[in-house]
């Protein structure tokens, strides 16, 4: 958690005042569902929470939290000095700019007509205002505010190991909510216009609410613009800064920066060396975006450590939590006032780097999967009188028939291991799924072993023996090796159980063995299979287990409902796509 809390002093608070305007958002946007159970029931919550937000405190902590935020973004803006930038950033600047100019009028029409015209801006006052003619304004400023706050909670807590754990729940929360409010919203304007209809009822609606008069009207319509003139005429000061700068850099002074295994550039001194990065379109990590919560950044300075600034306190944390060297510093921390020879200690995946989540996942994401682990029994001796090219002939038509088992069930093989190979299950989905795709597979990898053995009866003169081990839990993914070798793989204590499962299959003479958290997690019904609790190197408690003579005699029928019920998600979220990670 303590990853979450990084930053400047600055960066906090922006942190803490967007959580404050995101919880606000939330509260607002459950109030307006309760519209669906009826008005009358909307404007009783919305009672309790104005006792909360437009209380003396309440206020004081709104105000400041949008003020701050809304001041600090505009200087970060003010301060960069490009913008090529990840899509999510991009989004995060244009939504926050839209906000305004949509949410001016909303602030003004009740807060501000309450505190200085008396008005009571109850939820039958504002929807009589709002529909229908408002409504369309009205629903895009739900969802810009919506998908603004989101996209940044999700790239905030994407840093944190536990994270994926809950992403399920909170994009279901994410997707119901707004809906919920639109609905009620609807539901409420429609019951609120009906009311007003009438001539004797609307005439008490304004008695009751002191409905503003014409010349008060007249003034939050100028209110109104004057808000939006003067947000606007910032922003055209900030491009204004943001011209000239880069009027003033031509004739500036230009240091090199010269990137080992890249290019060499030269630019002005000011810039971050991300920035710099960024600006001559050269591949850096950045899960983070530059605000030194994560170290995916880093750099190691060949030359020039010397004459850079020491770490300052927000940096310096985030080094010391990687014990990293002396000469290694974060690229969205340092601004180069001299030339400098740098070394990205960790390399973008090149061909998938405009999608965040690839770059990410890239750089080192937890993930809770299933792992798979296979291996032939008796393989060398088998073919220790055969030819090379026979041995390969061999291998390559059992690993066919292996991995379009493994790619049917939505799995994708890390590594193969000679005469075996290990596969990952759920990477993209849950442990449920990911669990049960492993189950699925391991079965199908046993029926298929008929068709390869009567292909290779002849070659081999004996059918093929396989052993299969599964176990589940976190993993560490990420792209792990050197320059143009390194790969997407995953690490852990996981995959070591997994492979021990794996060789226990030939002390218990049987094909198949998978731990209790597999099936648990499948919801597999065991109570017919064998169960045995297992000591396994590297875990300090036994371990319990079910294994099988052959993996052919898992229940079919579960893991067939199963199939069907996964399929289903699966297509309700995205349709059909290869669960393959970019290599």
């Amino acid at each position: 958690m303590r990853v979450l809390f990084r930053g400047s002093i600055l960066q906090r608070l922006r942190l803490a005042a967007g959580l404050i305007l995101f919880t606000f958002a939330a509260t607002h946007f459950l109030n307006h569902a309760v519209g669906l159970f009826g008005l009358d029931a909307m404007q009783e919550v919305q009672a309790w929470r104005k006792a909360v937000t437009r209380s003396p405190l309440g206020s004081i902590i709104l105000i400041s939290a949008i003020s701050l935020h809304i001041v600090l973004a505009l200087t970060k803006l003010a301060r960069r000095t490009t913008f090529r930038m990840p899509t999510w950033e991009w989004f995060q600047i244009l939504t926050g700019l839209i906000i305004p100019f949509l949410l001016i009028p909303h602030i003004v029409n009740t807060r501000v007509a309450n505190r200085f015209f008396g008005v009571k801006d109850t939820y039958l006052y504002e929807l009589i205002n709002l529909w229908p003619d408002n409504a369309i304004m009205f629903t895009c400023l739900l969802l810009i505010v919506w998908a603004h706050g989101c996209v940044g909670l999700h790239y905030w807590l994407r840093l944190s190991r536990s994270y994926s754990k809950y992403v399920p729940v909170l994009y279901t929360i994410a997707v119901a909510l707004p809906i919920a409010a639109l609905a009620g919203f609807v539901s409420a304007g429609r019951e609120a216009r009906l009311e007003a209809s009438d001539a004797e009822s609307l005439a008490e609606i304004k008695l009751e609410s002191n409905w503003p008069s014409d010349e008060v009207f007249e003034t939050i319509f100028w209110l109104v613009d004057s808000g939006r003139a003067v947000f606007a005429l910032i922003l055209a000061a900030i491009s204004l800064v943001f011209i000239v700068r880069l009027i003033l850099e031509i004739a500036a002074p230009k240091i090199v920066i010269q990137y080992v295994s890249g290019p060499r550039v030269r630019v002005p001194k000011g810039p971050t060396l991300l920035e710099i990065s960024r600006r001559f379109a050269v591949p850096h990590a950045s899960v983070c975006g530059g605000r030194a919560r994560c170290s995916t950044c880093r750099v190691r300075i060949e030359s020039g450590l010397d004459e850079l600034a020491p770490p300052g306190p927000t940096e310096a944390a985030t080094l010391n939590s990687i014990k990293a060297s002396e000469d290694v510093r974060l690229a969205c921390q340092i601004r180069p006032a001299s030339s400098l020879t740098v070394v990205r200690l960790l390399q973008p995946d090149m061909k998938s780097r405009a999608a965040s989540k690839a770059e990410g996942e890239a750089q080192g994401v937890e993930r809770t999967v299933a792992i798979l682990f296979l291996d032939v029994r008796g393989f060398t001796s088998l073919s220790q009188d055969k030819l090379p090219y026979d041995v390969v002939y061999l291998l390559n038509a059992f690993f066919a028939a292996a991995g379009q088992a493994i790619r049917n069930q939505g799995g994708w093989i890390d590594k193969y291991l000679g005469d075996g190979l290990m596969a990952v299950f759920g990477h993209d989905s849950n442990p449920r799924i990911g669990a049960r795709q492993a189950l699925r597979a391991a079965r199908e990898i046993d029926l298929s072993l008929d068709k390869v053995n009567a292909q290779l009866v002849t070659e081999l003169g004996q059918p093929l023996k396989v052993g299969i081990g599964i176990h589940l839990g976190p993993v560490v993914m990420g792209r792990i090796g050197y320059r143009d070798s390194a790969s997407m793989t995953v690490i852990g204590r996981t995959v070591n159980t997994a492979s021990r499962l794996e060789a226990l299959t030939k002390e218990k003479k049987c094909q198949f063995i998978a731990s209790i958290d597999v099936t648990k997690a499948a919801e597999l019904p065991t109570e017919e299979l064998d169960h045995e609790l297992v000591t396994v190197r590297g875990l300090s408690t036994p371990l319990e287990i079910v294994r099988l003579v052959q993996a052919r005699d898992l229940p079919i029928e579960a893991l067939a409902i199963a199939r069907r019920a996964d399929d289903t998600k699966s297509r309700s979220k995205s349709g059909e796509r290869n669960p393959q990670p970019a290599k």
